[in-house]
């Protein structure tokens, strides 16, 4: 077992049941992707539970855009092709980790769970303004550098020759 874990990693991890249990909401021991890194001060994991990409009769089950396939190929220590249900995403104190560490994402599935948990939280909006905040904010720095270096180039042509 690993003694620290980091964001990306997927580990078991045992989800309690709650009373009354919630219809969809996973429980028992399951593996889940760290979202949150352990290595942080804070005293709190945030995990997304994984679940089996199929259902019991072996029919594909349907992916909304914010869940991440998992497939066996390219995670071979998964039990089964999986997806990371980031719609479930659940925050438990830091000594709840009792389980062993199976595997970690890649980098790019890194990134593509970073941005459907930004769709999952409804960020995107949010994270479009700013986007476009810096863009305008970048142009607008650009003509001004642009204004004054040209300002500077006519004012040293229309300078007089000696």
């Amino acid at each position: 077992m690993k003694d620290s874990f980091n964001q990306g990693d997927i580990i078991w991890f045992n989800f309690p049941q709650e009373n009354p249990k919630p219809q969809l909401t996973i429980y028992g021991r399951h593996p889940a992707l760290l979202l949150h890194d352990h290595s942080l001060t804070n005293q709190t994991i945030i995990l997304a539970p994984l679940s089996s990409l199929y259902d019991q009769h072996g029919n594909t089950k349907e992916l909304k855009s914010y869940h991440l396939p998992l497939y066996k190929v390219d995670y071979p220590e998964l039990s089964n092709d999986s997806y990371v249900k980031l719609d479930q995403i659940m925050t438990f104190s830091r000594n709840k980790i009792t389980g062993s560490y199976i595997c970690c994402l890649t980098e790019t599935d890194k990134a593509s769970a970073h941005l459907k948990l930004m769709e999952t939280l409804q960020m995107n909006d949010t994270i479009k303004d700013i986007v476009y905040k810096q863009i305008e904010k970048t142009v607008e720095n650009l003509l001004n550098e642009y204004i004054e270096k040209k300002t500077q180039t006519d004012s040293s042509k229309n300078a007089p020759t000696k």
